[in-house]
């Protein structure tokens, strides 16, 4: 049983099963959550506690700073994370297999 959460998230993911399962995944374990297939402007990204993104929604040139202006509350998904690139967010490595995405968000949420 998911204990009670307040925290809001926002999932980011091109792959609409993959954007499903991670929603599906966080509104069990209480978290309030919204979803997009791609970034929303930065303004709608302050609107949330944290954000979970899919690699493939990066774009290597423009999300670094994007990245940056989150701080800690981002946790990227990636099957070959590259740490350099992702050196402001949280690493979760794919397929997610156990609570892993789970542990790095509620982390996430305590910085």
């Amino acid at each position: 049983m998911a204990l009670p959460v307040s925290s809001t998230v926002l999932v980011v993911a091109p792959d609409a099963d993959l954007r499903q399962s991670l929603a599906f995944m966080l509104t069990a374990e209480g978290y309030g959550v919204a979803t997009c297939d791609a970034w929303p402007p930065q303004d709608a990204q302050l609107a949330f506690d944290a954000v979970v993104i899919d690699h493939s929604a990066l774009d290597r040139k423009t999300s670094d700073p994007r990245l940056a202006g989150l701080r800690r509350r981002a946790v990227v998904l990636a099957s070959h994370p590259d740490t350099a690139q992702f050196a402001t967010a949280t690493l979760v490595r794919k397929p997610l297999l156990d609570r892993s995405l789970l542990d790095a968000l509620s982390q996430a949420l305590a910085t």
